[in-house]
């Protein structure tokens, strides 16, 4: 959507009416704008009106008296008035609604076109022709444009999850291997050090030999010939 209406304002004058600060310029600017479109519906109509093409003089009449009530509206207007016009309506908008008159010019010769023809198929080709270096073309290219944009970008979103997954593979295994020499030495040595304080106490707790000797000679009973 946002291409499309790009595309409608490259054929306004929005980049005009933005570029301008002074008001006074965009009105000056917009009346002559208006003024040449209504020199130019003047200058067809003039060998034209009393043709037989009747609905291309029709056409011509309608987008003639369009560009001269624009012309009407707005060349009275102050700057300022200018300008709270343009706000309330909308840049974009209000350049759309200023260049309808001028595209009529390319619309009534599109009509000529498809009377004069022989056929449907001639005159959209003929149509197409003359629409291609200034419409289409850009039209394809930017469309191709978006298109190479969206698919990188579509691929890049594809590749990232795979890469975020080998990342929290690589860290959880970095992770076990730094943590498992603690994990298991620090059992070992717990255990050693639980085996050599059950030592220390199976010793402490053990009579000494003379001790023993003692108690095993008190023990004995007398002999006979004492």
């Amino acid at each position: 959507m946002d291409l499309a209406i790009q595309f409608i304002l490259q054929l306004t004058p929005f980049a005009n009416i933005h570029a301008m600060d002074d008001y006074a310029d965009v009105l000056t600017y917009l009346v002559g704008y208006w003024e040449w479109d209504i020199e130019a519906y003047r200058t067809y109509l003039n060998p034209n009106l009393r043709a037989d093409n009747t609905y291309i003089v029709f056409c011509a009449l309608v987008f003639l008296t369009m560009a001269e009530w624009m012309h009407f509206v707005y060349s009275g207007l102050t700057s300022e008035e200018l300008r709270q016009r343009i706000h309330a309506i909308g840049h974009r908008t209000f350049a759309i609604l200023a260049v309808i008159p001028r595209l009529g010019v390319i619309i009534i010769h599109n009509m000529e076109l498809v009377v004069i023809a022989d056929s449907p198929v001639l005159a959209c080709a003929l149509i197409a022709a003359s629409m291609f270096p200034a419409l289409i073309f850009p039209l394809v290219l930017s469309g191709a444009r978006e298109l190479r944009l969206w698919i990188s970008n579509r691929w890049r979103s594809q590749r990232a999850p795979k890469r975020n997954g080998i990342e929290a593979i690589s860290l959880t295994m970095t992770g076990h291997s730094g943590s498992n020499p603690v994990v298991a030495v620090k059992p070992i040595v717990d255990e050693i050090e639980v085996s050599h304080r059950h030592n220390r106490h199976l010793r402490s707790s053990e009579p000494s030999s003379t001790s023993r000797e003692e108690m095993t000679f008190k023990a004995s009973p007398p002999s006979m010939f004492e």
